[in-house]
């Protein structure tokens, strides 16, 4: 059967892109791209090099679209996108795509988007739409097939079939590209909701589909839903939070941390979502090592306390790594507990905390209030935008061996918040002091406890200011590049989703040493979470929102 259920002919040429503000027209575009470099063939530059011709001709030139070609695949379909964006071209490009991977599933996603743009007054909101197709094109290939026949089934047997593959998003088009019936106004949006339903209960659907999908079916919150589906909280499932601290035994100084030393311990909490979790076991680690073994004993600790406790370390856990000041840019998140094994951020969340904040009480008031803003009167959306970034105005000199000795100067990616471009760490104060409602910091560096500058610039900020999330590149990349990678692998909707964000970009090229996703350190300290004065009655921790002290 042909991809297009009518005649391009009669569609092309006649609808313009509807122009929209620069924000929402960067996430549009990055949409088509990532579709386009998933797609068969467009890796090689002379399929690019057609495609530019074949949109050339349908926009009636008699030469290819114009834009800046590139050996790099990422790079000229970005610029191919835009510039057919630029020149209200996108249906030239969806032509020359279908000529060159027609029935490709790639194509197929492609016009879906592409109808969304160009007629965004469809049975549900053209935004919305888009929201729902990034996370379903973030699922495994074969996600929604029992849905689509399902839904197809049902349709056919109600004398109303669907002509198209039994693809998703081929279903999707077809829903999206319904006319009014003048008998039934509301049937075009009753069929998306009801379709949208069915992919709603597919046991592997993400809690970001739930969130997305759940609000537009009429009130409904999920009773229609299959109970304990991998990757969604659900009330009666079991969760687990490992926190693993790391000591210093050692007087403050300024020694690289290889040469000081630390201690171990772990702590084991367990228990029902949507209840307490209790103590379940601690365990330590004998006598104490420098930091240049730090890797190895923490290998021999985890080994030791999965043997004797057998931990599931698998999916929907989280562990925590509380670190001192010293230790706050470690790469605790490729720990594993099995010689030879994956690390353990490729299995869940793994994220590093303040252990001096955590300690003391008199942090706590501000790191609270801060943590209860993390999504305060925030829609779902581009979470990744209420990021606040923080790097040095210049490029630095830091002390000879600082890991960022031979940093440039970084740019700042577009946020709702003006970017602090550091002079001193005063500036903290008054940059935070006008963005009362900012809980989540980008570093525009490396944290390194040898810079003065960042390092007394992000103590500031988490003691002082109580900034409960930050995150930043280790390897000192283009912070733009992080936020790209983490929308591709799984835009979160609210900064609550990040961990989950991170978890999906450390899953991604696993096999490539220089992958990104092994350069992110993700500091979530959640206040709520597991706290000091626990450890010693060890009954459990407080409910959401009860606060640490």
């Amino acid at each position: 059967m042909s991809l297009w259920r009518r005649p391009l002919a009669g569609r092309l040429g006649t609808r313009q892109v509807k122009r929209l503000g620069g924000g929402r027209h960067w996430k549009a575009d990055r949409q088509l791209e990532a579709i386009l470099l998933s797609t068969d063939g467009l890796h090689e530059l002379a399929v690019r090099q057609e495609l530019l011709l074949l949109t050339g001709q349908r926009m009636g030139l008699d030469s290819p679209l114009v834009v800046r070609e590139s050996p790099d695949p990422e790079t000229h379909l970005r610029a191919i996108v835009r510039g057919a964006r630029r020149a209200e071209a996108l249906d030239a490009l969806l032509h020359a795509l279908s000529v060159v991977r027609q029935n490709d599933i790639g194509t197929a996603w492609f016009r879906l988007v592409v109808e969304v743009l160009t007629r965004p007054n469809g049975p549900l909101p053209g935004s919305c739409v888009l929201s729902i197709v990034a996370e379903l094109r973030a699922h495994p290939f074969e996600f929604g097939r029992t849905a689509v026949i399902q839904y197809m089934t049902e349709r056919r047997a109600g004398g109303r079939p669907l002509d198209c593959r039994p693809v998703l998003p081929d279903v999707l088009f077809q829903l999206y590209d319904a006319r009014e019936r003048p008998s039934d106004p509301d049937a075009p949006r009753r069929d998306f909701l009801g379709f949208l339903r069915l992919l709603a209960a597919e046991p592997d659907r993400t809690s970001r589909l739930e969130a997305l999908v759940l609000p537009l079916l009429d009130g409904s919150r999920g009773d229609h839903l299959a109970p304990g589906a991998a990757g969604v909280r659900v009330s009666g499932e079991r969760q687990v939070v490992i926190q693993i601290r790391v000591e210093e035994e050692d007087a403050p100084s300024d020694v690289p941390y290889t040469q000081r030393s630390y201690s171990l311990r772990g702590f084991h909490y367990e228990g029902i979502v949507g209840s307490k979790p209790d103590f379940h076991c601690s365990w330590p680690s004998p006598g104490s090592f420098t930091g240049a073994e730090l890797k190895l004993r923490g290998y021999e600790f985890l080994s030791a306390w999965r043997a004797r406790e057998q931990v599931d370390w698998g999916a929907n856990k989280r562990v925590e790594f509380l670190l001192p000041d010293s230790l706050l840019g470690y790469p605790a998140e490729l720990w594993s507990s099995v010689a030879g094994d994956s690390p353990l951020s490729r299995r869940c969340q793994v994220v590093v905390r303040s252990l001096r904040r955590y300690r003391d009480d008199f942090l706590h008031d501000e790191w609270r209030r801060r943590w209860e803003a993390l999504d305060r009167d925030s829609a779902s959306g581009d979470a990744l935008e209420r990021i606040g970034w923080m790097g040095p105005a210049a490029a630095t000199a830091p002390p000879c061996g600082s890991a960022n000795s031979a940093v440039e100067g970084w740019r700042s990616p577009d946020s709702k918040y003006q970017p602090l471009h550091l002079t001193g760490p005063a500036d903290v104060e008054d940059w935070l002091r006008l963005n009362t409602d900012l809980a989540c910091l980008g570093l525009g560096l490396p944290y390194d406890p040898h810079d003065p500058l960042i390092r007394d610039a992000v103590l500031e900020a988490l003691l002082e200011d109580g900034i409960p999330v930050m995150v930043w590149r280790r390897d000192a990349g283009d912070p733009a590049h992080l936020l790209n990678e983490l929308r591709d692998a799984r835009p979160p909707a609210l900064l609550a989703e990040l961990p989950d964000s991170v978890l999906e970009l450390r899953k991604r090229n696993r096999r490539d040493p220089a992958s990104l996703g092994k350069q992110i350190t993700l500091l979530w300290d959640d206040p709520t979470c597991v706290f000091r004065k626990q450890d010693s009655p060890m009954t459990g921790t407080r409910g959401a929102g009860e606060g640490a002290a």
